[in-house]
């Protein structure tokens, strides 16, 4: 996720001008709907907040309606017949008519100013004269309490009775005209409000829904661009790889080349030691040891003397045999690869006095003739290294062949080193690694410091070699 916020700069760089408007419009369009909707949401609740206020206006002048005409005829009731029934329900209606009208009046001396037009002084006429009607029904009640019904029933058979009444009634009329008319407008506000938050919705939507698909356009119309690129830079990589591949290949078979040069080199110079050293050493020998029996019983000291050169002679042989050896492997083309391994290693360990383990195919195993001799060069100088270097005691050497590939592994309970350091004239190590990749092969040395050195080289069986590469065991 953070790679991705680190190349988001770029990426929005590569995708052109366009693109960058497009996206930008995308998501500043539904932004600014968002925010225009929560506005108009708002102001929607504000209106819903003053219809629902309305409402319980309606239905407190409703409600005051009902209770006057309630308290009326409850008073009307005890004045016909004295009934205690219509005094008690008299008794509970007024002071509810009272807190009523109180609270009307209170509620319109709370109207904010910038609500619609109401008249907080009609509502506080209407509770003054909602006060003399009661007064003059509490009079009338009270003469009959008192036993007088004739005097309470002409008090509420008076004109002025029924003028308040009346002027009651048209005030509860018009303030109700008044807020029905309030309600009507309040509820159209919200009903434009929900508009235009539905057309701010649909508009956003809509010009999301052509933007995005004039993105898909220019994105479409970009990834071909990238595409035909990708396929043109796809074309000069498979040429460029074509090419690396024909370097690779001259490379390799040019390593090769140099390489079995090498061995021929050396098979040649180790037939001249074997031939001409060879037979100059044995011709010598052979004449000491005449000259040993002729002057034997005359002189000697001499004799002891030349007993000494032949054995220095001899030694000198074992040396040139040696080093013939190591020329030029005979042993290859006469007993084959796993056979000269073993003897290889059983001389390295009598000379080293290491215990060396082996694990090695069977002798009769059938192993190409230049990938015998670059596995045994490769096991000669491992060899080599571990005794010069690694002061090593235990030695183990593996080789596992199937019908593809050959693995050599060697390892060693040596000091050790470390492989990123290492010296620059290391040159048996960098034989091992180009004999090893000039057929193809993959080599792993791992080793620490008084860890040892493990080496594993992974062969190929087959490759091209019969026309490059003449025998070099002949």
């Amino acid at each position: 996720m953070k790679k991705m916020l680190r190349n988001l700069p770029g990426m929005l760089m590569a995708l052109g001008w366009r693109l960058q408007a497009g996206l930008a419009l995308a998501v500043l369009l539904p932004v600014l709907a968002a925010f225009l909707s929560d506005t108009w949401i708002g102001q929607a609740e504000e209106d819903n907040t003053a219809i629902i206020a309305t409402h319980q206006r309606i239905r407190a002048f409703q409600d005051l309606q009902r209770l006057l005409l309630e308290a009326e005829s409850a008073q009307r009731g005890f004045l016909v017949n004295g009934d205690l029934q219509y005094q008690m329900a008299y008794d509970q209606t007024v002071p509810k008519i009272r807190q009523l009208s109180g609270q009307m009046v209170d509620r319109y001396a709370e109207v904010q100013p910038n609500s619609p037009p109401r008249d907080a002084r009609r509502v506080q006429q209407l509770s003054i004269e909602i006060g003399e009607k009661l007064s003059e029904m509490d009079i009338g009640i009270s003469y009959a309490r008192n036993g007088d019904l004739e005097r309470g029933r002409e008090l509420v058979n008076t004109n002025r009775g029924f003028e308040l009444a009346a002027s009651i009634s048209r005030r509860i009329d018009d303030l109700l005209t008044n807020e029905h008319q309030i309600l009507e407008q309040e509820r159209a506000a919200r009903l434009r409000v929900v508009l235009y938050v539905r057309l701010a919705v649909a508009a956003a939507w809509v010009l999301v829904l052509i933007l995005n698909l004039g993105l898909l356009l220019l994105f479409a119309n970009l990834l071909a661009q990238k595409n035909r690129q990708a396929r043109d830079m796809a074309q000069r990589h498979a040429v460029l790889d074509a090419r690396i591949h024909e370097k690779t290949s001259a490379l390799t078979a040019l390593s090769m080349d140099y390489q079995m040069g090498v061995e021929r080199e050396r098979a040649k110079l180790a037939r001249e030691l074997h031939d001409e050293l060879g037979s100059i050493l044995t011709a010598t020998k052979m004449d000491i040891s005449w000259v040993q029996r002729e002057i034997k019983e005359q002189y000697p000291a001499i004799f002891e003397k030349l007993k000494r050169t032949l054995r220095n002679l001899d030694q000198g042989i074992q040396f040139k045999r040696r080093v013939v050896q190591e020329l030029h492997p005979s042993l290859l083309s006469t007993f084959g690869l796993i056979a000269s391994i073993r003897s290889l290693a059983e001389d390295a360990a009598q000379r080293s006095n290491w215990q060396m383990e082996l694990s090695l195919p069977d002798d009769e195993t059938k192993i190409d003739e230049t990938l015998s001799l670059i596995i045994y060069r490769i096991v000669q100088e491992s060899l080599s290294n571990a005794a010069k270097y690694a002061q090593a005691s235990k030695i183990g050497i593996t080789l596992m062949v199937d019908d593809e590939h050959m693995k050599l592994e060697i390892e060693d309970n040596g000091v050790g080193c470390n492989l990123d350091n290492l010296p620059g004239d290391t040159h048996g190590l960098q034989g091992i690694r180009h004999r090893a990749t000039a057929i193809g092969g993959k080599l792993e040395m791992r080793s620490e410091p008084g860890k040892g050195m493990y080496t594993r080289v992974l062969l190929p069986r087959t490759f091209i070699k019969e026309k490059q590469h003449p025998k070099v065991l002949s």
